[in-house]
């Protein structure tokens, strides 16, 4: 497809044109994915607090009981009374395993066993007394009931002071397990979390819990933030869905892992989808574009250009039928088409006829006027064998030689193919083979040598040039002086010299005194060849140079090979020569 074609230029205002309504569509998908996506947070959130219902449960009560024995130990704790106190109370309580009070002074006067307890090395009694408050930790071997258990550490006051703090210990066997089989289609696990992130418990089991976890997540970040769902990936490189929730506000936080099939989970982990559709309709709306205006258009109009380009290069109308209707404005351009290139044929058989007439007429002119240049040489011929005077027959014979130059050029002219051109290198060898009975006079034998380029001139150049070569020949021939073996030798080059400059010479040898030339006291009278050969130079619009050089007479001509220009009257070929 060219960036400049139809297609592409409609793809483009169609772009244009759904531009708005595409800026519409994308926000009110992204505002309703928004809500869509608070919506499915809220539910998963919800589902999260009803799914971790019985840890919270869990923890409310142990709080409650250890608020229920911080009541009845009172401010001044007597250690036998306390431990008594606290025996008694796990007795009714087979939910707890363990109970003790931690003064805000760092000391355990009382405990459910009777080994002492020692806060001096335990990490987690060391930062309750520097940080009072309710907490709660998990240790998974508990030194007294060798048992995992859940920690829960509840201060209690009197009279507004804090007094301690009360520890109760609840076996983690007792938390809901992932096997209760009460739990959300799609549910993973819940974790809880203390203040601290530490991990309290996990539904699917506190071994490999932390593949479950998100990797790149610090679990602190999420205690005391709002109740919120997110997509992240797990330590085990798997997409999961996590909502955090708080269950009991300060202590223990909530998270709950969903797998990516729910709908809610669906919603929050792929949001790309629901805001690349408004992208996707303008995909189909081009591709649909394109399509129509293809089908409809552009193949049509690519076969008309074909027909066209056909027409153009074999000059035949492409008939035929098109297997799929087009619509009726392109068949009507197919139609004016089709009369167009007949019509165009029609002309051109026309001009062709023409053409071919006017060329047979021109033809049969210059074949008449060479017969007529041919008869009138035959008359000054048998007027030249009846003159009695030598000057009269010289005079005569050089007519004769200038008629029969005229017919040699219109001989070449008709038998030329294209008459607007002519081959002035040809030309010339037959006007040289016309003179070459005029090698031998006065007992003077004369030698032609020839070197000629082909050049194509127009008729207007090659008549002059032809005449003017004749002249200069004529008079080299007379005038040529004989060596040592009485041969004279004269010599004529034509070349093409550039682009458009074209070149004459022709050169014979200066007689020495005492030496014989080829000429007779006939001849016509002296300086008329000089003065033709001038004019027909002005009329080449050439530069004319002719002298003697080192013994040698030169004549050279350098014109320009110019094109055919019409001119409104035929221009006449013969130079303007004044009479004598």
């Amino acid at each position: 497809m060219r960036p400049t074609g139809l297609a592409a230029r409609i793809i483009l205002f169609l772009s244009l044109a759904l531009v708005p309504i595409g800026l519409v569509a994308y926000y009110q998908t992204a505002k309703l994915q928004q809500e869509t996506r608070l919506r499915s947070q809220l539910s998963l959130v919800a589902l999260t607090e009803a799914a971790a219902l019985g840890e919270r449960e869990t923890i409310l009560r142990a709080q409650g009981g250890a608020q229920a024995i911080g009541a009845t130990l009172g401010q001044d704790v007597d250690a036998a009374e306390c431990a008594q106190k606290l025996r008694q109370y796990i007795s009714a309580s087979p939910g707890y395993t363990f109970a003790a009070f931690l003064t805000v002074d760092g000391r355990v006067p009382c405990a459910t066993p009777e080994t002492p307890v020692r806060v001096e090395g335990n990490s987690r009694l060391e930062r309750l007394v520097g940080s009072p408050g309710a907490t709660a930790w998990f240790n998974p071997d508990a030194p007294f009931s060798k048992r995992p258990v859940i920690v829960v550490a509840q201060p209690f006051f009197q009279d507004g002071n804090l007094v301690g703090h009360v520890i109760l210990s609840v076996p983690s066997v007792l938390l809901p397990s992932g096997d209760s089989g009460d739990m959300p289609p799609h549910f993973i696990d819940i974790v809880t979390l203390n203040e601290y992130g530490e991990i309290l418990s996990a539904r699917g089991g506190m071994q490999g819990v932390e593949q479950r976890l998100p990797a790149d997540l610090d679990l602190r970040s999420l205690i005391g933030a709002r109740a919120q769902s997110f997509a992240a990936r797990s330590g085990d490189e798997r997409t999961r869905v996590y909502a955090s929730t708080t269950l009991v506000p300060g202590m223990i936080h909530a998270l709950g892992i969903w797998g990516e099939d729910s709908d809610e989970a669906r919603a929050i982990a792929v949001g790309g989808f629901a805001r690349s559709l408004p992208f996707l309709m303008w995909a189909a709306s081009v591709i649909v574009a394109f399509l129509a205006v293809n089908r409809l258009v552009i193949r049509h109009i690519q076969r008309l250009s074909r027909r066209m380009r056909s027409f153009a290069r074999t000059r035949r109308i492409p008939y035929g039928t098109n297997a799929t209707p087009m619509p009726a404005e392109l068949a009507d351009m197919e139609a004016d088409f089709l009369d167009m290139a007949d019509a165009i044929l029609r002309d051109e058989a026309q001009q062709e006829n023409a053409l071919r007439e006017k060329t047979i007429l021109l033809k049969e002119v210059h074949h008449r006027v060479k017969n007529n240049l041919q008869l009138i040489s035959s008359i000054m011929n048998m007027q030249i064998r009846q003159s009695r005077s030598a000057e009269t027959r010289a005079i005569l014979q050089r007519l004769q030689d200038r008629v029969r130059s005229l017919a040699t050029i219109h001989r070449n002219l008709y038998q030329t193919e294209d008459l607007g051109h002519v081959d002035a290198g040809r030309l010339l060898k037959d006007m040289v083979e016309q003179l070459r009975h005029m090698t031998e006079v006065a007992g003077v034998r004369t030698e032609l040598e020839t070197e000629v380029e082909s050049v194509e001139a127009v008729p207007d150049q090659a008549v002059p040039l032809s005449l003017l070569a004749a002249e200069a020949l004529t008079n080299a021939l007379k005038y040529g002086a004989a060596g040592k073996d009485r041969t004279a030798k004269v010599s004529l080059r034509f070349r093409r010299e550039g682009l458009q400059k074209a070149v004459l010479e022709i050169e014979n040898r200066l007689p020495q005194p005492g030496e014989a030339t080829a000429g007779s006291a006939g001849d016509e009278p002296s300086g008329l060849g000089s003065r033709l050969i001038r004019a027909f130079a002005t009329q080449l619009g050439g530069t004319l140079e002719q002298g003697e050089v080192d013994g040698v007479y030169r004549v050279r001509v350098e014109f320009a090979v110019t094109d055919f220009t019409p001119d409104e009257t035929t221009p006449n070929t013969m130079p303007n020569v004044p009479d004598f």
